[in-house]
């Protein structure tokens, strides 16, 4: 290469000059900051590896937690209509409640859209004791079962403790514990 033409140009001289080391710390310097993420990313990566298994391990025991409230004292959790029904005519014949229909129907939560709720309609006599019994022995053998209507008219020709009884419940259904995937304990 000729050195007269960079001595002819001073333009030329200082642009063969500058541009390379200007090009050598751009690319430092960008090179600089490519590491500096991935250092980072590399941390982020390394936190999630040290805290994923106990994430999954307090996943899976808020989900049999979950399953054992679900459960209540009842021992099994109650998923559909025919369980609820089952579960009402069971207590209603321990408390001595006669049960003369019910009417379940799902439906979504008030509260929370994604909740599905089974809502029962319970229609029978007995006496007044043996529908406080009832109404006890239901909302305590499941947590998430709630009375929320009670209707009592007396029946005539009857003693003064024979009601009609008119009781509505509804029962919260919590969706099983979804299975979190990958990671190892």
């Amino acid at each position: 290469m000729d050195v007269g033409i960079f001595k002819a140009s001073r333009a030329r001289l200082i642009t063969w000059i500058v541009v390379p080391p200007l090009l050598i710390v751009g690319m430092g310097l960008g090179t600089h900051a490519l590491q500096r993420e991935s250092e980072w990313e590399l941390s982020r990566t390394e936190e999630l590896v040290d805290i994923l298994p106990k994430l999954v391990r307090t996943q899976r025991q808020a989900g049999d937690f979950l399953a054992e409230f679900n459960k209540g004292f009842g021992g099994e959790a109650i998923e559909s209509e025919d369980q609820l029904i089952s579960f009402l005519q069971e207590t209603a014949q321990r408390a001595g409640f006669t049960v003369d229909s019910v009417k379940v129907e799902r439906r979504v939560s008030k509260i929370n859209p994604s909740m599905p709720v089974l809502s029962a309609t319970v229609k029978g006599t007995g006496s007044f004791d043996a529908i406080e019994l009832y109404l006890g022995d239901v909302t305590t053998a499941h947590h998430l079962l709630s009375e929320s209507k009670i209707n009592l008219s007396q029946v005539e020709g009857y003693t003064s403790d024979f009601y009609r009884a008119e009781l509505a419940f509804e029962l919260m259904l919590f969706p099983g514990p979804q299975s979190a995937g990958g990671g190892a304990e």
